[in-house]
């Protein structure tokens, strides 16, 4: 059986995201984006919600980007080799598979693949 790692951004007075849902107030500095590498090697697969997918969508070109620092390049490759499995919830009429980044799952069941 494989372990779960769960990893959650929020301040210490509860906040998670902005008004419009935007989740640019935690963008890590040199020394934590290094941690979150470290923690991404770890990693068989990565398992999120559709928001949280399509804010992380940005890496899988991040290595094209000629201001990309070594330490971003570092985890751009991680990301773009690491499988993701996508849950929706069922009732938002979502659960197609994406353009070729990963599965995607509906309704928090295991998607396909999911198990190993």
């Amino acid at each position: 059986m494989r372990n779960v790692i769960y990893s959650f951004g929020v301040s210490l007075d509860g906040f998670i995201a902005g008004p419009g849902g935007e989740i640019d107030w935690t963008a890590p500095d040199e020394e934590l984006f290094r941690f979150h590498t470290q923690q991404t090697m770890e990693l068989g697969a990565e398992l999120c919600g559709r928001r949280l997918y399509e804010e992380m969508l940005y890496w899988e070109t991040a290595d094209q980007n000629p201001s990309a620092s070594e330490y971003e390049l570092e985890f751009a490759r991680l990301w773009q080799a690491l499988p993701k499995i996508v849950l929706e919830n069922a009732r938002a009429g979502r659960g197609q598979r994406g353009a070729g980044h990963g599965r995607r799952g509906r309704g928090g069941r295991q998607a396909e693949g999911a198990a190993g």
